[in-house]
């Protein structure tokens, strides 16, 4: 019972979760190519902020992955940036800055064995901007 719960559990967190969100703090345009999305260090000269976005490297069924490498993760959660800036009609993103994070679950069967494990997830977070 309690395994299966458990995978009940798991199937929903890995089918239901998007490491994706948004803040809508501007004016939202029409979508465009996440290839036409810029990455910016510093804010340009002239520039509307459209949203604040944050997104991580962990799987998901709409965007499956396993980047296994720093830089794979940091490549994952970039595309994912630019891809939800694109969809509100942002042509660039303002990184705000990056970090680690450690997923671990536990768990246990009618024995009452208990199982751990635990992965690394890279986070990014970033302002979406309209670049004129």
């Amino acid at each position: 019972m309690i395994i299966r719960i458990s995978l009940a559990i798991a199937a929903m967190a890995i089918i239901g979760c998007y490491p994706v969100s948004h803040i809508i703090v501007g004016e939202r345009a029409a979508a465009i190519s996440a290839f036409q999305v810029e990455i910016y260090a510093d804010y340009p000269a002239v520039y509307e902020k459209i949203a604040i976005l944050d997104a991580g490297s962990g799987f998901a069924i709409k965007d499956p992955a396993f980047p296994f490498t720093w830089q794979a993760k940091m490549d994952k959660v970039v595309e994912r940036l630019k891809n939800e800036a694109a969809l509100l009609g942002a042509n660039g993103i303002v990184m705000m800055g990056t970090d680690n994070k450690v997923i671990q679950t536990i768990g246990s069967n009618s024995e009452g064995t208990i199982t751990s494990s635990s992965y690394l997830q890279k986070i990014g977070k970033a302002m979406a901007i309209y670049v004129p």
